[in-house]
């Protein structure tokens, strides 16, 4: 089960125009960080940076973009059946905010989130948001 939530947070970090790389700049990256910042406040709480990793794995795995992620898609991005069950995909399908509210999913993305906030606040700042999308884009395909 964990091997497949790493393969989403990796997924969640190989995105298309949001990771900053040479021809990109900052701009999408600062745009990611207010949509993040939910509240507002200037800063990305633990909660905040999860839902929008989430969101972006779960967008990746979504091929048909139809708001739903299937076991056949699931599986297809290398997730396993028994990972898609936990996060409550017994129907056969999963949506955004089921997996947003899968403890299993938050606790793994939270994984990034600790490397993420260097200044151990609780928090992250736009320059350590920054900071840590650049450190992923080599990851980008």
């Amino acid at each position: 089960m964990k091997s497949s939530f790493l393969l989403l947070a990796a997924a969640a970090v190989i995105l298309s125009g949001c990771v900053t790389t040479p021809k990109s700049g900052n701009a999408a990256v600062m745009n990611l960080f207010k949509q993040a910042d939910a509240d507002g406040n200037s800063q990305v709480s633990r909660r905040e940076f999860t839902d929008l990793l989430i969101a972006e794995a779960f967008a990746n795995y979504d091929k048909n973009k139809d708001g739903f992620v299937t076991l056949a898609e699931w599986t297809a991005g290398g997730g396993t059946r028994e990972t898609f069950l936990a996060m409550g995909g017994r129907s056969g399908r999963l949506t955004l905010a089921q997996v947003q509210a899968s403890k299993v999913a938050q606790n793994q993305m939270a994984i990034p989130f600790d490397q993420a906030d260097t200044s151990k606040s609780g928090y992250l700042s736009l320059e350590e948001f920054v900071a840590y999308r650049k450190k992923a884009a080599p990851y980008v395909r």
